[in-house]
């Protein structure tokens, strides 16, 4: 007899189905990757300039941050005033000394 199965089998079939919608409605809410890198504007009063260089995952960087690539990272580590972090230290991580 063709059709929906029933007993075990049915049940197997239901959580499996219900495990796989739970996994697709998880990966439509999940936020957008952290950054690679990004730079931090000063905390109190520094104006629009960045000061500290922070991978993406750094919780340092406050919220006024912008992102860049990881290209982008040591060369902003030179400019005047911008430093790196002091907590997760991406400069050892991007070889600029």
């Amino acid at each position: 007899m063709a059709g929906v199965p029933t007993g075990r089998t049915g049940r197997t079939l239901a959580e499996l189905e219900e495990h796989e919608a739970a996994a697709a409605r998880a990966a439509r809410t999940r936020p957008p990757p952290a950054p690679a890198w990004k730079l931090s504007a000063p905390r109190a009063g520094g104006g629009a300039h960045a000061d500290a260089v922070h991978p993406g995952d750094c919780g340092m960087g406050g919220r006024r941050t912008w992102t860049m690539t990881r290209d982008r990272a040591p060369r902003a580590l030179p400019e005047d005033g911008t430093t790196a972090c002091p907590y997760c230290r991406p400069d050892r991580e991007l070889g600029v000394l």
